[in-house]
């Protein structure tokens, strides 16, 4: 406050004047001299070109630009305090704002273990969250519009880091539109029996995870007769669940319902795995805020998975 010490002095000065009506009084209680005093008064009132004291009264009284300029400057010595505070409280990331890109599909299981741990811990941040497809928030990270992207094994770029959640499977869905057939009760590693020749949702190819099942299904020389590409894992599932054609997706984004009412068939982890992560941005420094996230996302995950295992 070292920057506001005349304003502070001269609220001292103008209220004790008010109160007392008489300079040589007002120095015995600020423990000033009256020439002193006076000449504080002076150099304000020929600053502004106007007078703050009356002096044809006695006691003396404030002008009423006396009375003006001291309701500013408390105003002013008040709205500094308040911004200072607040300034030290962006130096130690205790307030802020937290942008942070999310798979839409991913959104429902990996951001209730996490937000409201993260509020408890950095009450003051606003978190922001943005969902567009992989491709677009991973360049959004790069070009510094987002401070964080959650999402499917993210695609390498030397921009960008990688902090891994947890690591999924895939599970195949198969509509009841699909021939009947006994489907293997455990992992596969090959599903082109299941689905050569049969209708499938894919995914667009600017999806972190499509780009995972498009090497799968070329690896393992699968063709199934792709009816529709979607940006999103929850809207290929329920098209599947409504027999529009098979699909892949993560099996944790397998909702209850799904789970109630599909054909499913885990495939070996082996032959199809993808990472959950975060990715951030190498060329620029992390905020406390974004590297309290990640440390916070890696902790809470461990422990989910710990406690499955």
């Amino acid at each position: 406050m070292k920057t506001l010490t005349r304003e502070h002095q001269m609220i001292q000065i103008l209220e004790a004047v008010a109160k007392y009506g008489n300079i040589s009084v007002v120095a015995d209680q600020l423990f000033l001299t009256q020439p002193t005093v006076s000449k504080l008064i002076r150099n304000q009132e020929q600053q502004y070109g106007v007078d703050l004291l009356d002096r044809t009264q006695h006691p003396l009284k404030l002008t009423y630009a006396g009375e003006y300029y001291l309701s500013q400057i408390k105003q002013l010595v008040q709205s500094y305090q308040v911004m200072s505070h607040e300034l030290q409280q962006f130096a130690s990331n205790q307030v802020g704002r937290l942008t942070i890109g999310v798979n839409p599909s991913l959104a429902q299981i990996i951001l209730p273990p996490l937000l409201p741990a993260f509020h408890q811990r950095f009450p003051q941040i606003e978190i922001r969250l943005i969902e567009r497809s992989s491709a677009e928030m991973e360049a959004a990270v790069i070009n510094q519009e987002l401070d964080l992207y959650l999402g499917i094994t993210p695609a390498y770029s030397p921009q960008l880091g990688y902090k891994r959640l947890y690591t999924d499977s895939g599970t195949l869905l198969i509509p009841a539109t699909f021939k009947a057939r006994e489907l293997p009760t455990e992992p596969i590693a090959d599903i082109s029996p299941l689905v050569n020749g049969h209708d499938f949702i894919v995914e667009t190819d600017t999806s972190g995870f499509q780009r995972l099942v498009n090497s799968y299904l070329t690896k393992y020389h699968i063709t199934p007769n792709v009816v529709l590409r979607t940006a999103n894992i929850d809207t290929a599932a329920s098209l599947s669940l409504g027999g529009l054609g098979a699909t892949i997706i993560p099996t944790s984004a397998i909702s209850p319902l799904t789970k109630k009412k599909m054909r499913m068939v885990s495939i070996l982890p082996t032959t199809f795995q993808c990472d959950i992560a975060i990715a951030y941005p190498t060329q620029r420094n992390c905020s406390s805020q974004a590297k309290g996230f990640i440390e916070l996302a890696q902790q809470q995950f461990q422990t989910i998975h710990e406690k499955r295992d």
